[in-house]
């Protein structure tokens, strides 16, 4: 069953046993009883929210392109809440005047205490298990709110029997019912609302991480490792050194890291993978620009290169030939070339695969802004000289 079939199971048995305990509690005047119904009904309340959440949580449209994940959370916040409405009402009504349950409707009282007990106690072992099978903390906290109506049950039940000793102790279990609710509600609070102020997930699943990051040889360092849950999904930002030169399989590399990572961290919905060189000298970019300043949108009309790196240049271009232009990158020990398209002559080509180079095509206009496609992290783009005019000197 998906996720919102169990919060439709769940109201269904909720609001029977809410149906089934008011009845019980009028025929035999118990307070832990009537208190009981009370938290069944607002268990229902509670699924309510839960199946609207879970209904509406995994879809991503434009203006929210990373989902609503979050309303699971808030669902689970709702849910708590309704916890708290129940513990309060029954602590009042336990504090208030002496309570005396009825014995001629006792074994009425018995027998629907008893099915709610083990109805609970069903539905919560079977909620909690779909909830962390599918990722839903709205379930698990649905089923943890349905265990407390079980515990609760069990009270009142020891409440019944004692009546049949000649005790009279409903008012006390029903306070222990309320006390027990209570507890469960500012757990769901506390987890729930961590959630939403970005709490790191747990240093167990952060330790995964990192083995799958570090069992490839080409990661030299985990420089920045975040990972935030949202509705039972994990999101992760991980910035790498890594060693290499060669543009294409560093690409082919972070793509494998994300693959292993999701499939060993199955929560994982979105991983952000930012990368630096282990040695920024080897790393050098260069810019195609044409006499506009703009990024050239053909490899033969570039009349300017921008080299970024450790030694920022700014070449002019007098090169018509794609081939002599090609030889010029090649000779500079550039990793990457950004220009609008790659080169048309096969023996251009030929040069730029020599020399390990890769042209990055892109529509942007702005050398800076193209810059920044390529590769996050690399260097800092805020050296003022490569932008000063150059002179009208050849290379």
């Amino acid at each position: 069953m998906k996720k919102h079939h169990w919060a439709l199971v769940s109201l269904s048995v909720n609001l029977l046993q809410a149906l089934l305990k008011f009845v019980a509690g009028f025929l035999t005047g118990s307070l832990s009883m009537i208190g009981e119904a009370v938290h069944s009904l607002s268990d229902s309340f509670a699924s309510v929210v839960a199946f609207i959440t879970i209904k509406f949580s995994d879809r991503k449209t434009k203006k929210f392109p990373y989902g609503l994940y979050r309303l699971e959370n808030l669902g689970s916040i709702v849910i708590a809440f309704f916890l708290l409405l129940t513990a309060y009402e029954m602590i009042k009504r336990a504090l208030g005047e002496e309570v005396f349950i009825k014995e001629e409707f006792l074994g009425l009282g018995l027998v629907v205490i008893v099915f709610s007990l083990f109805s609970s106690l069903g539905l919560s072992f079977l909620e909690r298990r779909a909830g962390k099978r599918l990722n839903s903390p709205t379930l698990v906290a649905d089923s943890y709110h349905t265990l407390t109506d079980a515990f609760g049950s069990s009270l009142v039940l020891v409440s019944l029997l004692s009546v049949q000793m000649g005790y009279q102790l409903d008012r006390y279990f029903a306070l222990g019912v309320a006390l027990l609710i209570s507890y469960t509600a500012f757990t769901i609070l506390w987890r729930e609302v961590s959630v939403l102020l970005d709490v790191s997930v747990d240093e167990e699943t952060l330790g995964k991480i990192r083995d799958v990051l570090l069992s490839f040889p080409e990661v030299k360092e985990i420089k920045g490792l975040f990972v935030r849950s949202s509705g039972g999904k994990l999101f992760a930002d991980v910035v790498l050194l890594l060693e290499g030169r060669d543009f294409m399989r560093m690409h082919q590399t972070v793509d494998s890291i994300e693959e292993l990572l999701k499939q060993e961290v199955k929560e994982l919905d979105m991983v952000f993978i930012h990368y630096e060189p282990a040695e920024e000298e080897a790393f050098r970019v260069g810019v195609l620009v044409d006499e506009k300043g703009d990024v050239c949108k053909q490899f033969e009309k570039a009349r300017e290169l921008l080299i970024f790196g450790s030694s920022p240049e700014r070449l002019s271009i007098t090169h018509e030939d794609e081939k002599d232009l090609s030889e010029l990158i090649r000779s500079k020990g550039l990793l990457v070339v950004v220009c609008g398209q790659h080169p048309l002559s096969s023996q251009a080509k030929g040069v730029l695969t020599q020399g390990g180079v890769f042209v990055w095509e892109t529509e942007e206009k702005n050398p800076y802004k193209a810059l920044r496609e390529v590769i996050y992290g690399l260097w800092s783009v805020q050296n003022k000289d490569i932008a000063k005019p150059m002179s009208d000197k050849p290379v």
